[in-house]
C-alpha cells in the first residue's frame, strides 16, 4: 500500500530543486525554475492524467493542502471530475455577476 503524507513542513521549505515532490495519494508540491512552491493534485479521468492547482505554498499549508486533496479524491469517488466541477462553479458565479451588474456596466465591458 502507497504511504500518504510523506512530506514534512521541514521538507517543503526546504526544496529548492525544480520538480515534483510525492506527498502521496495525488498530492505534488511542485517547485518550479523560479523557485515557486505550489500544491498540484494528480489523477487519471477516463485513461487522461490530469493535475488541478489546490494553491501556492505561502497560502495553503501543508495540512491544508492535505484537507484539499483529500476533498478531490472524495469526488472523484463520487465520479466527479474536480477540475470539471471547478470550472463549471467559476462559470456559474461568472454568470451570476453578470446578472447583477446595471446595463451601464455591461455596455462599458
Amino acid at each position: 500500500m502507497r504511504m500518504l503524507n510523506r512530506l514534512t513542513a521541514m521538507q517543503v521549505a526546504r526544496a529548492k530543486k525544480p520538480g515534483f515532490y510525492c506527498d502521496g495519494g495525488g498530492l505534488y508540491l511542485q517547485v518550479t525554475r523560479t523557485l515557486a512552491k505550489s500544491w498540484l493534485f494528480r489523477y487519471m479521468r477516463r485513461g487522461v492524467p490530469r493535475g488541478m492547482g489546490l494553491g501556492p505554498v505561502h497560502t495553503v499549508p501543508l495540512a491544508e493542502a492535505r484537507i484539499k486533496a483529500q476533498e478531490v479524491r472524495r469526488m472523484l469517488l463520487e465520479g466527479i471530475d474536480p477540475l470539471e466541477a471547478k470550472i463549471a462553479k467559476r462559470q456559474a458565479e461568472r454568470r451570476e455577476r453578470q446578472k447583477s451588474l446595471p446595463f451601464r456596466d455591461c455596455a462599458n465591458q
